[in-house]
């Protein structure tokens, strides 16, 4: 008798989600700095749990996702407190599924078009004061 394969598990079902990985590992696995994830960790934006009498921050695999959701969110014109304010909607443990992510995506979308905007602004600024005589202020005005 053939014994169906077993399914193998979700991703985020993985055992390895749960291990503890020290700060030295999710520093060279995410690229940010000890100082910034433990400046994260006093915002609230990830968590550490203390092993031993030496107290070494350890952290679980799922936080280098929520790190890197961090990072995007801050390329996408995000202030650590916005994004404190979407993380805080969801528990400690979890990043943003399907039902969580469609709201947050239209603010994404909205301050992405938004900084697109603004960087065509300023594209068309630079235009003018390299093109004039006119000396410009800082902010693409003419100053006479």
């Amino acid at each position: 008798m053939n014994a169906s394969p077993k399914p193998r598990a979700a991703a985020h079902d993985s055992p390895r989600r749960n291990e503890l990985i020290s700060i030295r590992d999710v520093t060279q696995q995410s690229g940010v700095p000890a100082s910034t994830l433990r400046y994260y960790e006093k915002l609230g934006l990830i968590a550490s749990e203390r092993e031993g009498s030496g107290e070494h921050r350890r952290y679980r695999e799922l936080v280098l996702q929520r790190i890197n959701y961090i990072t995007l969110a801050q390329r996408a014109g995000f202030s650590l407190e916005e994004i404190a304010a979407h993380l805080a909607r969801l528990p400690a443990n979890q990043l943003p599924c399907g039902k969580d992510w469609k709201p947050l995506s239209r603010l994404w979308e909205q301050r992405i078009d938004q900084r697109i905007a603004e960087l065509e602004q300023l594209k068309i600024d630079l235009r003018h004061c390299t093109t004039s005589t006119a000396n410009c202020s800082a902010r693409g005005e003419f100053k006479s």
